[in-house]
């Protein structure tokens, strides 16, 4: 009984019950209460099986008809579902491209097995105040763990291999990038798949090497890779295995990997291993439910073990998962491509907000389109559909709008992925692991679109009882409308919020670009030395004289470190006599003589460090004016300071002192900075040149530089580009932003136009009448164009406070900011007033030029 009567959907299935309930009762008093029971049983499965039958043949009947109602709507009004679907599809194009970045970026290195229990060991070095973290670890590290740790269950190092020149079959010279020495533990951490070769033994011997199958199709086009020779630096390397090519998404990109007995073979595997660092890289495997803390604690016990007790409070090695790999942009010396959640976070309120404004469109026109279909509402009801057929007539309208969107959305995806991905300069490359993540989005846009989108207009138009809609139509109903309005204001708010962001954005952005900066960062070239390599430091004295001998060379500076270079090296200072507490961290700028010259430092007391003074070249330094106030110092000029130096303090003479000049971007404090000759710690030069020769002085510099080191690649960039990459997240925000907001102010102004052109064939009569009583075009126009301003006005009264807060709390990040004004805020809501009232005039305009005895005649 309790079965039929929750089947009884139909007034016959609970009459069928209510006799099955005499006929079970009759029998089980005259045959028995088993006998009626079976009976019962046997007829309820029975006409359950018809009911479900029945019910699924009519619910197939009735679905296929609310298809073909829904297409009738569809090719009934083509303008109108052409705004709705456009609006959608452009929607969900942008949700798309900007989710799938999200997915990259979130789903970095989650293709090896183990991710969890994998680490890679970085080095945190310095004192208190002054700390830096390098990736780079000692080459000691992984043997020793796997030797002597128990909780490690593999580790393994990989070293970049910096300069990588592959001969190929012609005999030409080819550049490649991913080049790594490697253990063979590498294998069982990460995983890289072999297609061909033994991983237990392919990095055995030295001079062995593994290709990616890119690269062994590149250079062995036609043959077997496996046990021919690839000539790599002039040195010929057995090719003993060939794996799968590695996911874009992955932090150690790696297409050729060395057998790591090749660095000890060529002698550059150091005499004392644990006392040297930077270089390698060190992943671990720790084994189930092994904290990282315990690992971390036995690593630095392992290191003042080995390296000694001066290490103890200087350095620590600190396990790091796998996962934070790809978000660390503080350890130096890292490699691959590194993220950034601000950016994450924005691509994710952008996709959110473009989508919403997508939404609301669809649900505004929906609303207004479905007012015109409350006549046939009305009748359905009367003939018998309830509510809730009704709700699914217009949630299936609304899907199918959704798919035939989403099914654009994705062409449009795939048409403008790459070169979207490219403006923006980010790593992502579509490949079959995202395809899951892809389908998984897509479904969940249709389901939330058709069902959010839809939602409320199917439910609006439910509710009405049909005597109500029947007699009145839409008049009953129109002051019922007021949440259309509220989508409006909500859409337009959205636009203005989008459109503020992008004038802050670019604002900020040229006020950090044209801030005075304390220097000269125009017509000033870097060229990095190779790193470690000693002949080079050797002969800088004789590079930088020949330099100096161009006249269009102004002048020379070796550097540790300019503006737009990341790399900073501190250290603690005090005034000789002051006790050791006493003593403050300063940043430290390695330089040469020209220093000063080739930046464009101002100096405002005191002279310059020169050659004319044989003091200057061990004893003297220059001040900012930031060092100048952090030590107290009233009269720099002659100030004696104590600093480490050669493992000993060394006493040195303030001889000069520049105004505060920027080395690190906006988003920090000017630091307290010392200048001194220090030739050993000079990493690159700095040559201040001639504007007006830029190209031939280059090549000038290429010739000296080639005749001089000929050994080392003569790689150049101007300083000005290589401070303006200290900005390249807000370029890439700013140019987001203005991408999404021109795309969001698109949907909003086609539901605005079909909106506009929806009321306004609603008051044809009543344009009609207005002109026969004489009322002008223009003023026809301002009538029907003034609801739209107020909204917009309204929108701006509501956009404003949050933006103002938002945009207040990002410049935050800045320690040197632009003013927030007006000025943005008044302009945005100028151009969205303009765009609006534009966009409305259009249909306005048509309106009022009609002829107005056909307006007369409408209807």
């Amino acid at each position: 009984m309790h079965i039929l009567r929750r089947l009884s959907l139909y007034e016959e299935m609970f009459a069928i019950s209510k006799d099955f309930e005499i006929e079970y009762k009759d029998i089980a008093a005259n045959h028995g209460r088993v006998k009626g029971f079976f009976w019962l049983i046997g007829n309820t499965l029975l006409v359950s099986y018809y009911y479900f039958v029945l019910t699924t043949k009519w619910r197939t009947v009735m679905f296929k008809n609310y298809l073909k109602i829904a297409f009738r709507q569809l090719t009934k009004h083509k303008g109108f579902s052409i705004i709705n679907i456009s609006g959608l599809a452009l929607g969900m194009t942008a949700c798309l491209l900007m989710l799938m970045f999200v997915v990259n970026e979130t789903s970095y290195d989650n293709f090896h097995p183990n991710k969890d229990r994998i680490f890679r060991v970085i080095t945190d070095w310095g004192k208190e105040g002054s700390r830096m973290k390098f990736a780079g670890a000692m080459p000691a590290i992984a043997p020793t763990l796997n030797e002597e740790v128990s909780e490690v269950e593999v580790g393994a190092r990989v070293r970049r291999m910096t300069k990588t020149v592959i001969t190929d079959a012609e005999n030409q010279a080819v550049k490649e990038d991913n080049t790594f020495y490697g253990d063979p533990e590498i294998f069982d951490i990460f995983n890289w798949s072999l297609l061909e070769g033994d991983k237990s033994s392919v990095l055995d011997e030295p001079y062995s090497v593994v290709l990616s199958h890119k690269i062994a199709r590149k250079y062995f086009a036609s043959d077997e890779a496996i046990g021919q020779i690839l000539t790599i630096n002039n040195n010929p390397y057995k090719i003993t295995g060939v794996m799968k090519d590695l996911p874009a998404n992955t932090h150690l990109n790696c297409e050729i990997l060395v057998s790591y007995a090749t660095v000890e073979a060529l002698g550059e595997y150091p005499d004392k291993p644990w006392n040297v660092w930077g270089d390698d890289y060190n992943y671990i495997v720790l084994k189930e439910n092994v904290p990282a803390e315990n690992i971390h604690k036995k690593l630095n016990s392992l290191l003042i073990k080995n390296a000694g007790d001066w290490y103890r409070g200087r350095m620590d090695l600190i396990p790091q998962p796998l996962s934070a790999i790809h978000w660390d942009n503080e350890s130096r010396g890292d490699i691959g491509p590194k993220g950034n959640y601000l950016y994450v976070y924005l691509f994710l309120s952008a996709s959110i907000l473009v989508l919403l404004i997508a939404c609301f469109n669809f649900m505004n026109l929906s609303t207004s389109r479905y007012v015109d279909r409350m006549k046939e509402v009305g009748i359905r009801k009367v003939v018998g559909a309830n509510r809730q057929q009704l709700i699914h007539q217009f949630l299936v309208e609304s899907t199918l709008v959704a798919l035939i969107a989403a099914a654009i959305g994705i062409y449009l995806f795939i048409l403008l992925n790459k070169s979207l991905y490219t403006l923006l300069n980010i790593e992502f490359v579509v490949s079959s692991s995202h395809a899951i993540y892809l389908y998984g989005i897509i479904v969940l846009l249709v389901f939330v679109v058709g069902l959010f989108a839809g939602g409320y207009p199917a439910f609006f138009l439910s509710r009405f009882r049909p005597a109500d809609i029947i007699k009145s139509g839409f008049w009953g109903v129109r002051n019922k409308l007021s949440f259309r309005h509220v989508l409006v204001v909500l859409q337009f708010s959205i636009s203005i919020l989008l459109i503020v962001g992008t004038l802050v954005v670019y604002q900020q952005l040229h006020f950090m670009k044209n801030s005075d900066l304390g220097f000269e960062k125009k017509d000033v070239l870097l060229v990095q030395f190779p790193w470690g390599n000693e002949e080079v430091k050797q002969k800088y004295p004789v590079l930088r004289d020949k330099l100096l001998n161009n006249p269009n060379v102004l002048s020379v500076s070796g550097v540790y470190t300019v503006p737009g270079v990341n790399s900073q090296f501190q250290m603690g200072a005090r005034k000789a006599g002051d006790d050791p507490e006493k003593t403050i961290t300063l940043q430290v700028l390695p330089a040469d003589f020209g220093f000063v010259q080739s930046m464009g430092l101002q100096l405002i007391e005191g002279r310059d460090l020169s050659k004319d003074y044989a003091l200057d070249n061990r004893e003297s330094a220059i001040l900012n004016e930031a060092a100048v106030k952090l030590l107290g110092l009233e009269d720099p000029v002659g100030t004696k300071l104590l600093i480490p130096r050669d493992q000993e303090m060394s006493e040195m003479t303030v001889v000069g002192v520049v105004r505060d000049f920027h080395v690190q971007s906006l988003h920090n404090t000017i630091n307290p900075m010392i200048i001194f000759i220090e030739p050993k710690m000079y990493a690159m030069m700095a040559v201040k040149i001639n504007p007006s020769n830029s190209e031939e002085t280059v090549q000038s510099f290429k010739e000296i530089w080639n005749s001089v080191l000929p050994f080392a690649s003569f790689n150049y960039r101007y300083m000005e580009d290589a401070y303006h990459s200290f900005y390249r997240t807000e370029e890439k925000t700013g140019k987001l932003i203005t991408i999404f907001t021109c795309l969001a102010l698109f949907v909003s102004c086609l539901g605005l136009f079909g909106l506009a052109s929806f009321m306004t064939s609603k008051r044809v009569k009543e344009i009609g009448i207005r002109k026969v009583l004489g009322a002008t075009a223009g003023g026809i126009t301002v009538l029907l164009s003034k609801q739209f301003t107020k909204w917009v006005i309204i929108s701006n009264i509501f956009a404003w406070p949050i933006a103002y807060y938002l945009l207040s709390r990002w410049l935050e990040n800045f320690a040197y900011r632009m003013n927030l004004g007006p000025a943005p805020f008044l302009v945005s809501g100028a151009v969205v007033l303009s765009i609006a009232v534009l966009t409305v005039s259009f249909q306005a305009i048509r309106a009022a030029m009609a002829n107005p005895v056909e307006s007369l005649r409408y209807e």
